[in-house]
């Protein structure tokens, strides 16, 4: 029974790495043999497949070489989504395979993690090596997320529209700014010359980042701000910018303060005020209310964190370090926006309420 169990859940998992691996590859032979290499081996674009594959997983890289060295854990997040789909369709198949659930998530997240660490082992060399700790946690992480089935509550569905409403605005000030700086935009893709296909992939690679971007501008509009370099930080008060890489979505960058910008954080103050008033108007007793205002407020506040960190990271050289939304800047400025949120609603019914009294006691 085991035996079949592992054997099952074995070519689940391999048929989930392949759907991706196996066009990664082909997207790295082809770029290998249009480039017109004279030097190397088919066995570069093949590790190259399984570095691409690996960064899906937002799994940072130690690089050395001659020409650099750094560490690269500014990764796309929108990459997530394929091995996310992925290993929901082949648990899903377990699933229905085996019967129990508990059992088929245990063995499909163990030969998960064993067939990851042999391709991370074979990938590796002397130039480029994964960070074993973060790459194993991030990816016990995802594999969680995609094999639990979840069904959410109001309490909790409400606050998650409203952050991907937030976040749509967010994308939504960020293409505006891109299309008005289009020009700089198209000459910052022509000093890159990537060519045909490389255009095309460099497109893709882009897209994939846009959700680390959107957050990034999230974080710009509230008032937290973000890094793109050491010692540099950009806020709608601090604009503090150094050199910037030659990537086409950094057109939009602002280029100086922007203090109006900053009236953005109305939205965090009505996300606050919305929910903590849902959670007001529940017919619960003191204590199971109190147990929801710090479930919220903990949700809340370690998500941002959460978010930021995985949305930012080090871009392989020390100038480029960090990169992204600093996770401090925008847990502290979410938690004081939902702590003067709910002060205001537990301290004015009160003031109302004397100022009605002392009214009638005037009459």
């Amino acid at each position: 029974m085991v035996a079949r169990v592992v054997w099952v859940t074995l070519q689940q998992v391999i048929r989930s790495i392949l759907i991706i691996l196996f066009p990664l590859a082909f997207i790295t032979l082809f770029a290998w043999a249009t480039a017109g290499s004279t030097y190397g081996s088919t066995a570069d674009p093949m590790r190259a497949a399984v570095w691409l594959w690996l960064g899906s997983h937002l799994t940072p890289f130690h690089i050395t070489s001659n020409e650099i060295t750094g560490y690269l854990s500014y990764l796309p997040v929108g990459a997530v989504i394929l091995p996310w789909l992925s290993i929901r369709v082949g648990y899903r198949r377990v699933v229905e395979v085996i019967g129990n659930k508990k059992v088929s998530r245990a063995y499909f997240i163990l030969s998960y993690i064993f067939i990851y660490s042999l391709l991370g082992l074979i990938a590796s060399n002397s130039q480029v090596s994964i960070n074993w700790s973060r790459g194993v946690i991030t990816l016990v992480i995802l594999l969680l997320l995609a094999t639990t089935s979840v069904k959410a509550e109001q309490l909790t569905k409400l606050p998650w529209q409203m952050f991907l409403l937030m976040l749509g605005i967010a994308g939504l000030i960020y293409s505006i700014c891109l299309a008005m700086n289009f020009g700089t935009a198209k000459n910052l893709t022509i000093v890159i010359q990537p060519g045909i296909f490389g255009g095309v992939l460099l497109l893709l690679l882009q897209i994939l980042y846009l959700p680390n971007i959107f957050f990034a501008t999230l974080s710009y509009i509230l008032g937290a701000g973000f890094s793109l370099g050491s010692a540099t930080q950009i806020t709608p008060f601090i604009f503090d910018l150094r050199e910037i890489p030659a990537i086409p979505l950094l057109a939009a960058l602002p280029t100086g303060q922007s203090p109006w910008l900053a009236m953005a954080t109305i939205m965090l103050t009505i996300y606050a005020w919305i929910n903590l008033n849902q959670i007001k108007q529940l017919e619960l007793d003191v204590k199971s209310k109190r147990q929801i205002y710090i479930r919220f407020f903990v949700t809340s506040i370690l998500g941002a964190a959460a978010l930021a960190f995985v949305t930012s990271g080090s871009l392989i050289s020390a100038n480029m370090s960090p990169v992204g939304v600093n996770p401090l800047h925008i847990s502290a400025v979410v938690a004081a926006h939902l702590l003067l949120v709910l002060l205001l609603i537990q301290l004015l019914p009160k003031l109302f309420n004397k100022k009605a009294k002392q009214g009638r006691l005037d009459i």
